[in-house]
């Protein structure tokens, strides 16, 4: 778990929504693959198109099988046009257009909503065998140029966007830290991750809290108990998983508090009915927000 100050959304690939502009930091293939997996189905049940751009290395026959759960799987959804996966280059050297390459992001998107699609979720890998850019720069400008372009200020959202980018070559690099900046929104670098982050009088918990997590959450319903606010808040809306024994672990934090202190937990209504259900509603010092259903 890494607790931080809040700086946007860091969350579970499963919780990524149509107009997400999202960063990935990879260190081993196997997790990319179970992560690019999450993203494909997920894009497969909302009726999307799936586009992938990957490494000229990686084969999109290959591609295609691992993320669609299949030969016959990844057959059917290229033939019928909801999954394209490619590893061409976007330009040669020296060529470099990000007004352009915005431009086709957003044509292909008007194509999809056409084609009967209910929106476009794209996943890019940052490569420099892909974008043979003359400095790495060229790729932050881009990121900026579609963020602004297609994200920032585009009402109805219907396109969701996954930047991946291998931490193993880049990690290092000035340009990798600027492009994380530019997302509004962080995927957990593994599924089943938990991550905390707070702010204020506030603590955020997102990924999943189960057993393998339970230190990790505990040790964030400690840290909200410790801020010096009369009324606590923790929000869990964008949890991915949350058991019965977190959800006890939280009526147990505001059964603990003083008056005039009080939690107020913000959540889901799927989240909602559990609290309830092991005896939320007599804990006086809790207060329940549904944020979404």
């Amino acid at each position: 778990m890494s607790a931080e100050d809040l700086h946007g959304r860091a969350v579970g690939v499963d919780r990524l929504q149509p107009g997400d502009h999202a960063f990935l930091g990879f260190t081993d293939d196997e997790t990319l693959w179970e992560i690019l997996s999450a993203f494909t189905q997920q894009g497969f049940d909302r009726g999307e198109r799936v586009g992938l751009l990957v490494d000229v290395d990686r084969s999109p026959a290959r591609v295609a099988e691992r993320v669609a759960g299949g030969r016959d799987a990844a057959a059917r959804a290229l033939r019928r046009g909801q999954l394209v996966v490619s590893n061409a280059p976007r330009f040669a050297r020296g060529g470099f257009d990000a007004g352009r390459l915005v431009e086709g992001a957003r044509r292909r998107l008007d194509t999809v909503l056409a084609e009967g699609f209910s929106g476009m979720r794209s996943a890019s890998e940052m490569s420099l065998a892909l974008a043979p850019v003359d400095h790495l720069g060229q790729a932050v400008e881009f990121e900026h140029r579609l963020h602004s372009s297609l994200f920032a200020a585009r009402p109805g959202p219907r396109y969701t966007a996954l930047c991946f980018w291998d931490e193993r070559l880049f990690g290092s690099t000035d340009a990798m830290s600027a492009a994380r900046d530019v997302h509004t929104v962080t995927v957990l670098p593994r599924l089943g991750a938990l991550h905390a982050a707070a702010g204020g009088n506030r603590v955020l918990v997102t990924g999943d809290s189960d057993l393998a997590n339970r230190p990790d959450f505990e040790g964030a319903l400690r840290r909200l108990g410790e801020l010096p606010a009369t009324t606590l808040v923790l929000d869990i809306t964008d949890l991915s998983f949350f058991d019965a024994h977190s959800a006890g672990a939280v009526l147990r934090l505001a059964a603990g508090l003083t008056a005039p202190r009080r939690l107020e937990v913000r959540c889901r209504g799927a989240q909602r009915r559990l609290l309830h259900l092991l005896g939320g509603r007599s804990v006086r010092q809790l207060s329940i927000v549904t944020m979404r259903l």
